[in-house]
């Protein structure tokens, strides 16, 4: 695919203010948006084993205007934040930041003695589910790795977990056990025998019943009534949580929208 060049000339200006990039770099995926009234706008993903992965984030990059600023939120490894240096090798470095995880941000607190040993992209959902919320929230994330967050009506992050998500799950019990030697059909996604039905059950149960205690234990404290989930799975968890009653909401693209609330104060406070 030709690669797309981009003026050098001056940065455009969206909703008053300048052109700004947004990108959540995932262990899965990497997301890429706009930012325009705190919002993230344009959004679009693609998933790391592309072949063609930097060919093809030019090519949906080329169709925008140039940034003044790029905010880049990361938890992907070295190889491949290194794919997204090459594919924004056409804009200035600094232009670019690549974020750290701060000690507050936008009414939020980071309660981890290090704030940076917090990953990014957990302090942004926590901080978008808290934005939404306007008060306590629990916020889970489903993806690679179940993510299970607490935070206050203050903003105070009070607790967190992390745990295998169901997918991972199931893969640990594919490469850890002798299952599939007995039943190669047990793992597939699309065949539905007593094996493969009760792995899938103890496996989704398994991290619904986490959800459930820490959503529990979280209720204790005052302001934790609003549960939300984000993440690939997210939608597939909700479902099981709907079987015990539990109420949650689903926040689409969660890392972004903190990542724009974050980017939006700091371009008010620095016009």
């Amino acid at each position: 695919m030709p690669r797309q060049r981009r003026s050098h000339g001056a940065p455009e200006v969206s909703g008053g203010h300048p052109e700004t990039w947004l990108f959540d770099l995932g262990n899965s995926r990497a997301k890429a948006a706009r930012l325009e009234g705190a919002e993230p706008l344009d959004v679009f993903a693609l998933d790391w084993n592309r072949p063609d992965f930097v060919a093809a984030l030019r090519d949906g990059l080329g169709h925008w205007s140039k940034p003044a600023r790029v905010w880049i939120a990361s938890v992907a490894s070295v190889e491949r934040a290194q794919k997204m240096r090459a594919a924004l090798d056409s804009i200035e470095a600094d232009r670019i930041e690549w974020l750290r995880t701060p000690r507050s941000a936008c009414g939020l607190t980071n309660s981890y003695a290090k704030p940076e040993r917090l990953g990014v992209d957990r302090f942004l959902a926590m901080l978008a589910a808290h934005t939404h919320a306007r008060g306590g929230c629990v916020v889970i994330g489903c993806g690679t790795a179940l993510t299970l967050d607490a935070v206050s009506a203050d903003g105070i992050h009070t607790q967190g977990m992390i745990a295998l998500s169901p997918e991972r799950m199931l893969q640990t019990l594919h490469a850890a056990t002798a299952i599939a030697d007995r039943n190669p059909d047990a793992f597939a996604a699309d065949v539905r025998d007593d094996t493969a039905i009760a792995l899938q059950a103890g496996c989704w149960a398994s991290a619904g019943a986490l959800v459930e205690w820490f959503v529990a234990r979280s209720g204790k404290s005052p302001g934790a009534e609003h549960v939300w989930l984000h993440g690939g799975w997210a939608e597939r968890l909700a479902e099981w949580l709907a079987r015990d009653g539990l109420p949650v909401q689903l926040l689409d693209h969660a890392v972004l929208r903190g990542l724009a609330v974050w980017a939006e104060a700091q371009l008010c406070d620095h016009p």
